[in-house]
């Protein structure tokens, strides 16, 4: 198991370990798609400065193992009750009056008290331009992922999953507002790069030194796991409908295209 390393599937140019699930089967969240680089990277802070420790930090992710140690699934959440999901779901539910939403008052405040608030990188500069990343970016991805799906040519697949012991996903890595679109409109198919399992996953499934073949051989199973409907007290019930002239689609070359902006 030591020699199978995550980065070998990040890397294949094929994306042969996507898989179209239904998001709605995915209950917990991770985070990070490299704990057990983490863990290190943390216990190394204590000791190593920071400008020594840079250089080190892409080495330790490069070995990230695919079988992941137990220990790290106990921080794992449900996707529900992270910020993110919170905030999109009180974005959709004030779709015609988005400065009441949380999102919009949590860049306020941000822009008050910096001067600028941030989507990731981008900074905005006022309070007309976070109501247009809001608006634009986010209600016009919603939008146009309501009505073409997931559209996998204006993006990569850069939202990752790892398998649970019981052969379930837990999201993990980039990609997650995308992700939480899906689930809280109901999106039936949603892809997701699987790049590591649990420990007892993979002994229980795997030869002892296990190469990437032995993986996408079983990933047809995964898949089929994680397609099915899901319990009927388990599913997201729709976000309704945006009114009419609150988040229309931006066409081809718009950051809010599917794929694109709050992706």
């Amino acid at each position: 198991m030591r020699g199978l390393k995550q980065r070998q599937f990040l890397t294949d140019p094929r994306f042969r370990s996507v898989i179209w699930i239904d998001p709605t089967r995915v209950r917990l969240q991770l985070g990070s798609k490299w704990p057990v680089g983490r863990e290190r990277l943390n216990r190394l802070e204590r000791f190593v400065p920071g400008a020594l420790l840079g250089p080190l930090r892409a080495p330790i992710k490069h070995a990230e193992p695919f079988a992941i140690p137990a220990r790290h699934f106990s921080a794992a959440i449900p996707v529900r009750d992270t910020q993110r999901y919170r905030r999109i779901a009180d974005a959709l539910d004030h779709a015609d009056a988005l400065q009441d939403s949380l999102w919009f008052h949590q860049m306020r405040t941000q822009l008050r008290d910096t001067g600028a608030a941030y989507y990731k990188t981008r900074a905005l500069h006022s309070e007309d331009e976070i109501l247009a990343f809001l608006r634009d970016d986010l209600l016009g991805l919603v939008e146009s992922m309501r009505e073409n799906g997931f559209d996998g040519s204006r993006t990569g697949y850069e939202s990752t999953a790892v398998i649970m012991a019981d052969g379930s996903l837990c999201k993990t890595g980039s990609g997650n507002h995308r992700f939480c679109i899906a689930k809280l409109i109901g999106l039936d198919r949603f892809p997701l790069q699987v790049v590591g399992a649990h420990e007892a996953w993979v002994k229980a499934h795997l030869p002892p030194s296990p190469t990437v073949e032995d993986v996408l051989a079983l990933l047809p199973e995964v898949e089929a796991h994680n397609s099915a409907p899901a319990p009927a007290g388990d599913r997201v019930t729709p976000a309704p409908e945006a009114p009419l002239g609150t988040a229309r689609p931006r066409r081809a070359g718009s950051r809010s295209a599917n794929g694109h902006g709050a992706g």
